[in-house]
């Protein structure tokens, strides 16, 4: 392994780290856990020197540290910082704990009981625990010295003695020119005249915008530059409509506006202008004038600064929605974020920029390694090098024309091979990558740093990688929203400033980082995480907070024993690495002293060894591979709240102990097989998803019951529940508390075919009744219902949301429809075995199904009577029909008003001699098992029936 050199730049920010730390401080400090004590005065120390040190360090990030004396400064204010989060999560353990137990205690009394005071639980934790007072002085000793640090490491820094640090170039003192900086110019032919002829279109409206979207390096100034120069545009354009302003990260609204002008009118005056008089002067010149304009280098500035960054950059484009059609604007980012905020100001048409490709590539290092054109003919010696040193280089034009000049004359092959195998090529694009990294905030920095635990090419996982952010607290809580929402919103900011990747393949989307990206990751994590892979020794791995292993050697997993500061230990899932007993009893010596771990990612062929110390555990994924577990594995586990449990080889099922599923903390739960839990017997809890479905057997022995959902409090997607017949009552139906899964979409409620029916119809009314949902729901089904009454609430008031149904009953089921036509949103309507006579004005209510597209009737053993709609204009929109199974059906409605309709199904309802009018619409009908006189005529095509579907152009007959 690389040693990790104390000389490196510092590119783990501190700052959120310590925002986030004061941020825990505060919620005990306001909670008034501790009351008035000595362990809040040490709170409120600890809050104090935490704000101090957060207005060093907020400066620290700010620059690229290199002097190794003030990278180990650094270093050790992280440790500081790090060991008094850790005593924060040591109090949040005590609280989980105290609560889980009094909840657990509960639930084996009465499910659906409500947890004690939080604070009432914290002081009974920490009443009397000696240590808390010890830990907390150790940690404000600890605090003042960082303090003491970060002060000399700002008195370092502000003497700016030579080679002690470097500021990262401020964009906003990059100016660009519309004069071509570039003598060479090689490339981007395409991207110029699909631009041009963009530009040249006759088009009426608001202007064309043109977003020139890239990683820094590329080239977008000076494919700006190229267009906005190009002669086809002189006639175009009036020359002092042709306009170029760059903007920067901190740009001034003010100012910018008053370059337009000055470009618009030559004689105007802007002094003493206020903002909105130049405004409205810039509109109105816009508003008779064709313009070509290029917003260079706009990016969308840091989160601290991000609704006055917006505010001001909306302010300032605003007049150029009113800009003459024909106009144009070109805008170069770095960040697909900048065109959401432009996509209401005109037509968007994006050009995103890549390397160079092979041949264009070497053409520029040619020029550049020969002074322009004047290198020697034969160059075929080269051309293979040279073509692999733009490889190597990833096409960046930028990165080819530093390198080009160390070429510069030089003919002799292992010259040009001692360049390529020369890694310092990767610092020059390293330098223009960690410029896009510098402008992220800082919560994105330390997501991304965060990738580099994953190999390259690897497919990032977009939901595990989110609650793994969380776990370590890199995801800021925000009003109103979940945190796994938040931060999905930090992975699609991610995405749409170009450190992710999405790539389609077999019509699924996969996340991935460019190699570049992912040693750019790597690049500014280093010290706090590594990949330790095959060969590597382990050397200076004390700094590493991260740790993911790709490697089988037993001696890696021996010495991993001594990293006992780790908070990630991720073994990839698509390796196997342990063959032999030895192995597994070493990992779990290795677990054991891992005593500040919060994610666990392991995958492997033993049982998971006892994690029970891990106490700050907040994350565990692993393989389901042997039926047992240690009795205690998880009951220590109190701050868990992601459980990933991955498809095992050996077990179809795994016991998991009632405790783990009464955290009140718990999440998450993903199984790709059944779970089983420990409640005085095996019961069957399959495949619970969050974000997917979750699917629930009521027990035959009443020990797995509908309360115990309540454990599950997240659940998305799906809910299905079966075995409903084993529901003792409407009050155990209640406690299932269906109506606040606002998340589910779909409910699936079943009971067994072959169930004896122990039970009057009124008892199953009830439960169903009790069963009512959140009215978010979009789907709903139905199955082997035994009662004889619909639920007050399937009604359209309140299932507004309402799209697919589908309703089974049973043997002594339904009795008659619910009346579904006024549901103005549902578009399929699937009914079988329900036991009405007819099917009329109860079924059609009031209204004419104004959305529906798919009706289906099923073994509908008693239906006699089919009536027309009385109500013209109904089933609007729909589209396939389907009669099957209704042998005691004789007639059926008028169809000709269905004026969508192009599929029908009639099977086995013999009675049926005689087809309705059918609407024009109909392209294909199919029947099976009408009346012998119907399919004769049909069979012979003559009759009065045939002339009804001789327009029809697929009639289908089948035999019986």
């Amino acid at each position: 392994m690389a040693e990790i050199s104390a000389a490196t730049a510092v590119g783990w920010v501190v700052s959120p780290v310590i925002k986030m730390v004061i941020e825990k401080t505060t919620s005990f400090i306001q909670k008034k856990y501790f009351g008035k004590s000595d362990i809040e005065d040490g709170m409120k120390k600890m809050k104090t020197t935490l704000l101090e040190i957060l207005s060093t360090m907020a400066i620290v990030d700010q620059h690229r540290i290199v002097d190794p004396n003030q990278v180990l400064l650094v270093r050790q204010i992280k440790d500081a910082i790090y060991d008094t989060e850790d005593c924060m999560a040591d109090f949040d353990y005590e609280l989980a704990k105290k609560k889980n137990e009094k909840l657990l205690a509960e639930k084996k009394n009465k499910v659906g009981c409500v947890a004690a005071s939080c604070s009432r639980v914290i002081h009974q934790a920490i009443d009397g625990y000696s240590s808390v007072k010890k830990t907390l002085t150790e940690v404000n000793k600890s605090l003042d010295q960082a303090k003491a640090s970060a002060k000399t490491l700002l008195e370092l820094m502000n003497a700016n003695f030579p080679g002690n640090m470097q500021l990262p170039e401020q964009e906003n003192q990059s100016m660009t020119s519309s004069l071509l900086s570039e003598k060479l110019i090689v490339g981007r032919e395409n991207e110029r005249e699909l631009m041009i002829k963009w530009i040249l279109e006759e088009k009426a409206g608001p202007p064309t915008i043109i977003p020139i979207l890239g990683q820094g390096g590329l080239g977008k100034t000076t494919l700006a530059q190229i267009v906005f120069n190009d002669p086809r545009l002189n006639g175009h354009f009036e020359s002092n409509q042709k306009m170029w302003l760059t903007i920067s990260d901190n740009f001034d609204k003010f100012e910018l506006t008053k370059q337009m002008l000055k470009y618009l009118c030559e004689n105007f005056s802007t002094k003493d202008a206020t903002f909105d008089m130049l405004q409205r002067k810039l509109q109105t010149e816009l508003v008779t004038k064709k313009i070509l304009l290029v917003l260079d280098d706009v990016w969308y500035g840091k989160h601290d600064n991000k609704y006055r960054y917006e505010k001001n950059w909306l302010e300032f484009i605003a007049p150029l929605s009113n800009a003459n059609a024909g106009s144009t604007i070109i805008v170069t980012t770095r960040e697909e974020v900048v065109v959401d905020t432009l996509k209401s100001w005109g037509s968007i048409r994006k050009i995103f920029l890549g390397g160079l490709d092979g041949g264009d590539g070497w053409s520029l290092l040619k020029l550049m390694a020969f002074d322009g054109e004047n290198y020697p003919d034969n160059l075929q010696h080269l051309e293979t090098i040279g073509k692999k040193i733009v490889n190597k280089l990833k096409g960046l034009p930028l990165a080819i024309r530093v390198v080009g000049p160390r070429l510069r004359s030089k003919l002799d092959k292992e010259e040009w091979e001692s360049v390529l195998e020369d890694n310092s090529l990767d610092n020059d694009i390293m330098e223009v990558l960690q410029r896009s990294y510098e402008h992220l905030p800082g919560h994105l920095q330390l997501c991304f740093a965060y990738c580099s635990l994953f190999p390259k090419d690897y497919y990032l996982k977009r939901d595990r990688l989110v609650h793994m952010w969380i776990a370590h607290g890199f995801v800021l809580p925000k009003a109103g929203k979940k945190l796994e929402d938040v931060g999905k919103s930090y992975f699609s900011e991610l995405i749409a400033r170009s450190f992710i990747q999405v790539i389609k393949r077999n019509n699924k989307e996969y996340y991935v980082m460019h190699d570049l990206m992912n040693e750019l990751a790597c690049h500014v994590s280093k010290g706090e995480c590594y990949i330790l892979k095959e060969g590597d020794t382990l050397e200076n791995l004390g700094s590493v907070k991260h740790l993911s292993v790709c490697t089988t050697e037993t001696d890696h997993l021996v010495n991993i024993r001594g990293l006992d500061k780790l908070r990630t230990l991720i073994f990839p899932s698509y390796l196997d690495f342990f063959d032999a007993r030895d192995e597994f009893e070493v990992m779990g010596e290795v677990l054991i002293k891992m005593k500040k771990i919060r994610v666990l990612d392991i995958n492997y062929e033993f049982p998971l060894p006892n994690i029970g110390e891990c106490k700050l555990l907040h994350y565990l994924s692993f393989r389901n591979d042997m039926n047992e577990l240690a009795p205690d594995t998880f009951s220590k586990l109190h701050l868990l709240t992601v459980l990933f449990i991955r498809k095992g080889s050996i077990s179809e099922d795994l016991a998991l102990p009632e405790s783990i599923f009464c955290k009140n903390r718990l999440e998450f739960i993903d199984t790709s097989k059944s779970i089983q839990m420990e409640l005085g017997g095996r019961v069957q809890l399959h495949s619970v998803w969050r974000g997917g479905s979750a699917s629930f057997d009521v027990d035959k022995k009443k020990r797995w019951e509908l309360g115990h959902l309540q454990y599950f409090n997240n659940i998305k997607g799906i809910l299905t529940i079966s075995e409903l017949q084993n529901v003792a009552s409407r009050e155990k139906a209640t406690e299932a508390q269906l109506g606040s899964r606002e998340h589910v979409t779909e409910l699936q409620l079943y009971w067994s075919w072959k169930s004896r029916v122990v039970k009057s119809n009124i008892e199953h009314n009830e439960i169903l009744e009790a069963l009512k949902p959140h009215p978010n729901i979009e789907w709903l089904r139905i199955g082997n219902y035994p009662g004889d009454k619909f639920p007050s609430w399937l009604e359209p008031n309140y299932l507004s949301r309402m799209k697919h149904i589908f309703l089974q009953g049973s043997r002594s089921g339904f009795q008659k429809l619910p009346a579904l036509g006024q549901f103005s949103q549902l578009k399929t309507v699937a009914i079988n075995f329900i036991h009405t006579v007819k099917i009329g004005d109860e079924f059609y209510g009031n209204s004419i199904f104004p959305s529906l597209e798919v009706l289906r009737f099923g073994d509908m053993i008693s239906l006699k009577e089919w009536s027309s709609p009385s109500r013209a204009g109904s089933f609007p929109k729909l589209l396939d029909l389907s009669l099957i199974g209704c042998p005691d059906l004789s007639c059926l409605p008028e169809m000709e008003s269905f004026c969508s309709l192009k599929e029908v199904i009639f099977e086995n309802c013999p009675k049926i001699r005689s087809l309705p009018k059918l609407p024009v619409s109909l392209q294909r009908l199919s029947i099976k098992r009408l009346h012998p006189d119907l399919e004769e005529q049909l069979r012979n095509k003559n009759g009065p029936e045939w002339e009804k579907v001789a327009a029809v152009s697929r009639v289908e007959l089948h035999e019986s």
